[in-house]
């Protein structure tokens, strides 16, 4: 089994990586790191998605950089601005009021009627009015009522009987920078989401957050690599990557839609977009979640069998919880068939499905032959070598499509063939 495997590859090098975790002395606290941990503290502070001892502040979102101090205290505000605009159709009959450049509130006016126009409430109409006359009444009503902002900002007028309002939302975070902090930006710097803003190491919490499952992958395999390349030892990134998909294979449910889930249920990743896809099929609404980073010890506990959750940790508290929610182990793992003595579910050939076989008709005058009787009065699969041929083939055509073999499957055609001419 891949688990296997890749906790040996992992576990064996593991005993040659130092097991302290060291202090520096007073020389790195200006960086603002004084214990680092190192060796197989680390690949097991890894594992286990822990919050790391002097954890660096993350940026949330893109945008600019602003150092603020306040005496001693030192705060970092990261402000995002984006440009948005919000177009407008001049309705036919209406005059606009404003010009490129102006600044214009939510609620002003960019487009008046003329004082010609005829008021849309002395316009009668009747139950059964069509489509036409409907539209022509609402472009009647925007032009007396004028055409309204929606929101604040610049105006832009365009050709083509358009105006548009230009305008910007803004988004912040500040952050507060302890004194010890070393900070890796500086006042007026761009920085981009899931940037270090100070010295330290990364939350994995906090990458998968902002950066997504992808980006806290990516960080953990290259955090356990630098610990026993450090130590002179090859490890192949397929094993580290096996424990990593482990734990990420919950995800937490946001909201159940018509689905049978719970809000807050952690569930398996496969048995949530299968649930969904079900869910989507019948044309219902499908359950949202987000992706969570569990330690291994965690991930172990939260796996879909029983028996394998109980023989690794808290037997009890496992086994009473399956057996008050009346839980059903499907036996696909490795440790639960191993318990119960069956055997694991492993093996190294790849099974392929093969089309059933299928035997033509064949001529009239070979099956008079075949059910002819032999020179001891032997007919059909009775004996002889009639009989035999026959039986053959009559095991030929009954043969399933499980890729089981008859005799006829090493018997070629050919010499059937000729035994009949016999």
């Amino acid at each position: 089994a891949v688990g296997i495997i890749a906790a040996q590859s992992i576990g064996e090098p593991g005993t040659q990586l130092t097991m302290r975790t060291f202090h520096t002395g007073g020389v790195a606290e200006v960086f603002g790191r004084v214990d680092i941990t190192s060796g197989l503290p680390r690949v097991e502070e890894l594992f286990e998605a822990r919050v790391p001892k002097g954890a660096a502040t993350i940026a949330e979102i893109d945008g600019k950089a602003e150092l603020i101090r306040d005496g001693e205290r030192r705060t970092l505000l990261i402000t995002n601005t984006e440009m948005y605009r919000d177009e407008y159709t001049v309705p036919k009959g209406a005059k606009v009021v404003v010009k490129t450049g102006d600044k214009v509130e939510q609620g002003d006016i960019l487009a008046a009627p003329k004082a010609t126009r005829k008021k849309a409430a002395d316009k009668k109409t009747t139950a059964k009015k069509t489509k036409k006359a409907a539209d022509k009444e609402k472009a009647i009503i925007a032009a007396e009522e004028g055409l309204i902002a929606r929101t604040s900002g610049e105006v832009a007028v365009e050709r083509g009987g358009r105006i548009a309002v230009i305008f910007e939302e803004e988004e912040s975070r500040d952050y507060v920078i302890p004194a010890a902090s070393h900070l890796h930006v500086h006042d007026g710097d761009a920085v981009h989401a899931g940037q270090p803003l100070t010295d330290g190491p990364l939350n994995p919490q906090d990458i998968l957050g902002i950066q997504g499952p992808e980006a806290v992958q990516m960080y953990l395999v290259e955090e356990v690599q630098k610990v026993y390349r450090a130590q002179g030892v090859t490890i192949n990134d397929k094993h580290i990557e096996v424990i990593v998909r482990q734990m990420l294979r919950r995800v937490r449910i946001d909201s159940p839609g018509d689905t049978a889930l719970l809000p807050g249920q952690l569930v398996d990743r496969f048995r949530y977009e299968e649930t969904n896809a079900k869910v989507l099929a019948e044309g219902g609404e499908p359950a949202t979640a987000q992706p969570v980073l569990l330690g291994v010890t965690k991930a172990s506990l939260n796996t879909e069998s029983f028996l394998a959750a109980a023989s690794f940790q808290e037997t009890t508290r496992v086994l009473t919880e399956a057996a008050i929610s009346g839980q059903v182990d499907k036996l696909l793992g490795l440790k639960e068939n191993v318990i119960i003595g069956k055997l694991i579910p492993a093996r190294t050939e790849v099974h392929v499905e093969m089309p059933p076989v299928t035997i033509l008709e064949l001529p009239a005058a070979l099956m008079a032959q075949i059910e002819a009787p032999d020179a001891e009065g032997n007919q059909g699969d009775a004996g002889g070598a009639n009989g035999g041929l026959a039986a053959e083939l009559k095991a030929l055509a009954n043969k399933d499509d499980t890729g089981g073999k008859t005799a006829a499957d090493e018997k070629p055609v050919a010499a059937t063939a000729d035994e009949v001419k016999d």
